[in-house]
């Protein structure tokens, strides 16, 4: 741990002093561009402590496939009248400010963010990315599913409903603080440690 430590430069930020935004998203499936968002939820951790949300149902401007309204239980009917997500993504950008966007499996929430944003021709988003099924592969290699749905049935996690946006986010809120105090207790105490042991390039104490 000692050489990866030396790679990091201060400052350093302690945990408790980040700020993390969770987000999770319903899409129509597949990936983009074919696919659109239909649901948003975001859930802003500082301190610690979930202290802010953000959501709302996006309508995609095409039709939901049956196959994901029995998932999700979002219909086309539900998200006709709501908001695109061009209208929507302005409010989540100033939501998320410059905090460390945080997901389960955040390549395909960012996939679709970015094209989304690139369709309302706004940036793409910037911030730091940590990713708890990274974190889960480096701390539980052993657990033959890293799914938000198996990760929360381990550790006891109550998902009401699964496949909702809210519901998922608040699942990987506390999945991610689960994992923020195992790591902290590891000697893992700085945002910089934790991003670099995701990819693998720090250890913690054993």
């Amino acid at each position: 741990m000692a050489d990866a430590a030396e790679r990091l430069e201060p400052p350093f930020t302690p945990l408790k002093a980040a700020v993390f935004t969770v987000v999770d998203l319903e899409t129509t499936g597949g990936a983009p561009p074919e696919h659109k968002i239909t649901e948003i939820a975001a859930y802003r951790i500082e301190g610690l402590q979930v202290t802010e949300e953000f959501t709302t149902l996006v309508n995609p401007e095409r039709s939901i496939p049956a196959f994901i309204t029995s998932l999700t239980g979002i219909n086309t009917a539900m998200v006709i009248g709501q908001p695109p997500s061009r209208d929507v993504l302005p409010g989540l950008l100033k939501f998320l400010g410059d905090s460390v966007v945080v997901a389960h499996h955040s390549q395909f929430d960012r996939r679709f963010l970015d094209n989304e944003l690139a369709l309302a021709k706004l940036k793409p988003l910037d911030n730091t990315d940590l990713c708890t099924s990274r974190l889960a592969r480096r701390i539980l290699p052993w657990l033959p599913s890293k799914s938000l749905g198996n990760l929360s049935a381990f550790f006891g996690i109550v998902i009401p409903h699964r496949h909702r946006a809210a519901a998922d986010a608040l699942a990987t809120c506390e999945l991610l603080l689960i994992f923020l105090e195992y790591l902290e207790s590891r000697s893992l105490t700085s945002l910089e440690q934790v991003l670099m042991f995701q990819y693998g390039d720090m250890e913690y104490e054993r």
